[in-house]
């Protein structure tokens, strides 16, 4: 790190110079990152393995399904956790602190937050239902073609990594698609991006919204756009109230988590529902509840955030 103490602090810089080195250190550790796994994975997996990134079938081939999740964790590393890392270090020199990993957080809160995120959940199935409806207009049918390839696409890779019946594969999901990538997307987007663009604007709420849109969007998946969006935007002001990017990061598990055990039940004949259609199609009154409930207890966690910034103001 010693090379890096000769550069000035971005802190300092302004913020179209933070963003644009922000862009840079992502395009520059997933380039490196890239090439660095690709060269690491050549002895394990072989040529046959790279060749084959492109394949649209996954089904029954278990060898490149591994070297898929083994190239998710790769491209975690080199789009969000490295990137935010570096990034935080040039912001300060302090990473830790300038992410909030290192503050302590209210357990009260933490409990509020998990039932806010479990009551949330059937009205975020809804705007699933109400985002895949989407169409655009006729004379940009070439557009929604391409979009709804790549949400097939999208989605046929999911269930492959999803379609596990083994207590081994049902820890690696975990760990690759509930654990690392809830770490790594909060400590771009919460970590650093809402942080970024609230020094920018000095309006947290804009900084919630952009960063909840970013996050979205860099999913490339266009037909779960708006609640990836919402979940986004509860992320951030939890995030923001608590002061501790363990908040989101423990709901983003959590959240994801519900997939992974869900799809390993219904892969063992556990439960009858498969994931894609889990928690759709439910009655109005229930979408209802959990909206007004949703909201309710965001109001409960935001007046104890009010309260708290009274008593370090009285300290």
């Amino acid at each position: 790190m010693r090379f890096f103490e000769y550069i000035p602090r971005l802190k300092d810089r302004p913020f179209i110079i933070q963003l644009l080195v922000l862009i840079l250190i992502i395009f520059v550790s997933t380039v490196l990152l890239m090439v660095l796994g690709i060269v690491a994975a050549l002895p394990i997996y072989g040529l046959d393995a790279i060749s084959s990134l492109g394949m649209v079938d996954y089904s029954g081939n278990a060898e490149l399904i591994g070297f898929l999740k083994y190239f998710q964790v790769v491209n975690q590393l080199g789009v969000f956790i490295v990137p935010a890392i570096v990034f935080a270090y040039l912001y300060n020199k302090q990473p830790a602190s300038y992410l909030q990993i290192n503050r302590n957080f209210s357990f009260s809160f933490l409990v509020l937050s998990v039932v806010l995120i479990l009551i949330t959940i059937p009205f975020v199935n809804r705007l699933v239902e109400i985002n895949e409806q989407m169409q655009l207009p006729g004379f940009m049918w070439r557009l929604e073609n391409w979009m709804r390839n790549s949400e097939d696409q999208t989605r046929e890779l999911t269930d492959a990594f999803l379609s596990v019946s083994s207590i081994s594969g049902l820890f690696v999901n975990l760990l690759i698609i509930a654990l690392l990538a809830a770490l790594s997307e909060e400590l771009l987007f919460r970590g650093v991006i809402l942080q970024l663009f609230h020094q920018s604007t000095r309006n947290v709420h804009l900084a919630v919204i952009i960063s909840a849109i970013l996050f979205s969007g860099l999913h490339m998946q266009f037909y779960g756009f708006l609640p990836r969006t919402l979940l986004g935007i509860l992320f951030g002001y939890l995030f923001v109230w608590s002061g501790s990017l363990w908040i989101p990061i423990i709901l983003h598990f959590i959240f994801n988590g519900i997939s992974v055990v869900a799809a390993y039940l219904y892969e063992i004949g556990r439960i009858q529902t498969d994931v894609a259609s889990l928690g759709t199609n439910l009655n109005n009154f229930v979408v209802l509840g959990s909206a007004l409930g949703s909201l309710i207890l965001m109001l409960v966690l935001n007046r104890k955030f009010i309260q708290s910034q009274k008593v370090d103001a009285s300290h």
